[in-house]
């Protein structure tokens, strides 16, 4: 048998009840190494002790093994077992619950067999470390694309080591210019699929930032720690919802403009964190902006009064909406823009590189 790879359909019971009750285990866990190398003295006994096919031993023991690993980690949907060697390369598949994205995982064990062949062990070793930036970054069908592409060139790459050719300088070369045009595709494809990943994710931390500043709002009342009879009160208030309103719809029509850019390696959580920022620091403008408005800081004549509500309210999502707008307009009526006003116009500033890979630089000021 030169390798084995087959699909194991995924468990059909996907009810709430199996789902949320923990599973029995049957032994310590194990990694993918050691399943490899049982996997290999499985195949050894097979070879030499002309044993049956799924008898004996070493059989049992490898059946407990994979019983175990996959029940850690999902079936195995892929997978190439090396025949002279203990190594090889596995896809899991593991289900989730509801909405939850499935866990799409590349497992692989791949020293024992490149040891002596330096050209596949440094292609091998790009193809690891590309895979773990797919699982961390990447999410759904993006990631299950990613892996599989990945799962196919290091297969192809053991398969490879396994021949005569591997021992030609000619065919090593011509396998390395493939792999590597192979990888930088499937790094492209990555990239472009990062960047929508994380501005779902930045999006995603904002629509939960929404949560608590309503929560602030409804505790604010509920305790009485803002008069809701005061008309001016009422005004701060939905002003400062309204500028984290416009923080989000900022970032949503900038995102389908193209001119979003978030550093995608920062993590999910970091940029769920600064999503979910993102509409404090608009609410935070949108009352600010009110304030100037309500004091006179900023001269604004409404002639109806009943209207006025109505342009503090517009002011402070514009203000949520355009963090320069904002900026401008509380500066610029104490007078500390001044001296930027007489500035000449010349070439743009140069970035402060002290600042680059900020998190906090994520999302770019609006323009």
């Amino acid at each position: 048998m030169n390798a084995s790879a087959g699909t194991v359909e995924a468990p059909a019971d996907r009810s709430l009840r199996t789902t949320l009750l923990p599973k029995r285990r049957r032994g310590p866990s194990i990694s993918f190494p050691e399943l490899v190398w049982l996997h290999h003295l499985r195949q050894d006994e097979l070879k030499h002790h002309k044993r049956d096919p799924y008898e004996g031993p070493a059989e049992t023991r490898y059946r407990a093994a994979i019983e175990r690993f996959e029940e850690d980690n999902g079936p195995i949907v892929e997978a190439y077992w090396c025949t002279e060697e203990a190594s090889a390369v596995a896809v899991t598949l593991k289900r989730r619950p509801l909405i939850l994205p499935d866990v799409v995982r590349l497992h692989w064990a791949t020293d024992w067999s490149t040891k002596d062949q330096p050209t596949l062990m440094a292609l091998l070793y790009r193809c690891e470390a590309l895979a773990v930036r797919v699982h961390e970054v990447l999410r759904d069908t993006s990631q299950r694309l990613a892996m599989q592409s990945l799962y196919t060139v290091m297969s192809y790459l053991l398969a490879f080591g396994e021949t005569e050719r591997a021992k030609n300088e000619q065919a090593v070369e011509q396998i390395e210019r493939t792999t590597r045009q192979e990888l930088k595709s499937i790094n492209s494809y990555y990239h472009r699929a990062a960047v929508r990943s994380g501005q779902i994710v930045y999006v995603g931390g904002m629509l939960l930032g929404l949560l608590p500043l309503a929560g602030l709002i409804a505790v604010a009342i509920l305790l009485r720690v803002a008069d809701w009879s005061n008309v001016s009160v009422r005004i701060a208030l939905v002003c400062f919802a309204a500028g984290g309103v416009g923080a989000l719809i900022s970032v949503m029509s900038r995102m389908n403009a193209g001119r979003v850019n978030v550093d995608w390696e920062f993590g999910k959580d970091t940029l769920r964190t600064l999503g979910a920022l993102r509409p404090f620091v608009g609410g935070v403008f949108g009352v600010a902006t009110f304030f100037a408005l309500k004091s006179g800081v900023v001269a604004l004549q409404v002639g109806d009064q009943t209207k006025s509500s109505y342009f503090y309210i517009l002011f402070a999502f514009i203000a949520g909406f355009s963090e320069r707008f904002a900026r401008d307009m509380l500066l610029g009526a104490t007078g500390e823009t001044s001296a930027a006003r007489g500035r000449p116009r010349g070439r743009a500033q140069q970035p402060d590189p002290t600042t680059e890979g900020d998190p906090l630089g994520a999302v770019p000021a609006e323009s």
